[in-house]
């Protein structure tokens, strides 16, 4: 017999069910930093304060990898660590995922879109705003607390693995409305969809690139701010991983300075193709990666080559993609892939911009609009270099048909 009453509709046994997976969501994203900074915090051998500051902490991270600020004792934090929010979005994915395929397979489809929006849905972000508030609260022993609307704010990342599950073509999960919208969007949407996210991902590959090849160049000056904190051997993982995490912000400021408008980092202080001007750094090791005061030869502009070759190699994805389509079909897939390449890189980056607590450290990142603009004309100038390349190709490369109608005008000129 099933533990659901016969009286009770799907839509009823569906919320207490998805409570309990956004609770085991936010569980699961809490553990990933409140578990390392326990350890790190109790092997520190100056810290005298117990577990809860350690828990406190631990919360005051998951509150930041879910894009929210906090603040106390005269400080801010409100950067991004965008590789932790990937992380933290994955397992909402996983976890929702697993939710909605087993409540499909329990409902006829004719029921579905009700469980979904008014079981399910509702029920796993209700899930994970309660264990958020319960967070919240854990940091009334520590010295920094999150604003109250990031208690609601956190749901982006359900929000983000629900998005991820369900608008999916093709998929059993997906709910009527969203598969009549993704019907009636043309037949280049798709193509341009997949070439404008992995486009993000590309770029931001590019910048990721130059930051470990700068962490590795710059290794000594790393380890030698790293050795001056004296922690042990634990502790010292700890705030590696801490660094790691935001990896991905660095990822955007490097692509900041492939893209023209360059980055900042102290108040005052900007890195670009035209000189480094960082400011006077805290000691935090990864920073030590950062160039020493410059000013660069004009021919360091030629970086921002780098975002326009990937722009070619976005449109030669949307190229290859809908080829034979249409050449007019083609190009408005192109230039719709810079722009969604560009929109998500452009959001991504504004997460990753920020306070980092120190007063010097204030406003840390990137101009956005500036960015955004210059990146776009670069992945449009990318695509029209490409257009050339393709357009060229097509009128030089013989036609399939060709050698067939060159023999034919040959056989009647010997018959006359």
């Amino acid at each position: 017999m099933s533990g659901v009453s016969p009286t009770s509709s799907p839509t009823s046994s569906a919320l207490p069910t998805a409570a309990r997976a956004g609770l085991v969501t936010a569980l699961a994203t809490w553990s990933v930093v409140v578990l390392p900074a326990l350890v790190g915090w109790v092997s520190a051998p100056e810290s005298s304060l117990g577990w809860w500051s350690g828990m406190a902490v631990g919360s005051a991270i998951w509150f930041l990898g879910h894009g929210q600020s906090v603040a106390g004792a005269g400080i801010a934090v409100s950067t991004t660590p965008l590789l932790l929010l990937g992380v933290f979005v994955v397992i909402a994915w996983r976890v929702s995922r697993r939710l909605l395929l087993g409540a499909r397979s329990r409902v006829r489809r004719a029921e579905w879109d009700a469980v979904l929006w008014r079981g399910l849905v509702p029920g796993y972000l209700l899930g994970y705003v309660i264990a958020a508030a319960v967070f919240a609260a854990l940091m009334l022993a520590g010295s920094v607390h999150p604003d109250p609307m990031a208690i609601v704010g956190c749901l982006l990342v359900p929000l983000l693995g629900l998005a991820i599950v369900l608008v999916r073509p093709g998929e059993d999960t997906t709910p009527d409305v969203v598969a009549r919208g993704l019907a009636a969007l043309p037949d280049w949407a798709g193509a341009a969809w997949r070439a404008a996210w992995r486009g993000a991902l590309l770029l931001l590959a590019a910048g990721m690139v130059l930051v470990l090849l700068r962490v590795l160049l710059s290794l000594g000056a790393v380890l030698r701010i790293q050795s001056e904190y004296g922690a042990e051997l634990v502790a010292t993982i700890v705030l590696a991983l801490a660094q790691v995490a935001f990896l991905g912000n660095a990822a955007t400021w490097a692509l900041a300075f492939l893209a023209g408008p360059g980055f900042s980092v102290a108040v005052d202080g900007v890195v670009s193709p035209a000189g480094a001007h960082p400011g006077l750094m805290p000691l935090i090791p990864v920073l030590g990666a950062l160039p020493d005061d410059a000013t660069y030869p004009g021919a360091m502009w030629a970086v921002v080559a780098v975002p326009v070759l990937l722009g070619g190699v976005i449109a030669w994805r949307v190229d290859r993609l809908l080829r034979p389509a249409a050449w007019r079909e083609r190009l408005g897939a192109m230039v719709a892939a810079s722009v969604g390449s560009t929109v998500l890189v452009t959001v991504l980056t504004a997460l990753a911009n920020g306070a980092m607590g120190l007063e010097r450290l204030r406003s840390v990142g990137v101009d956005i609009w500036p960015f955004a603009g210059l990146l776009l004309a670069e992945l449009l100038g990318g695509t029209a270099l490409w257009l050339l390349v393709a357009l060229y190709r097509e009128h030089t490369e013989p036609r399939p048909d060709d050698g067939h109608e060159s023999r034919a005008r040959t056989v009647a000129a010997d018959r006359t």
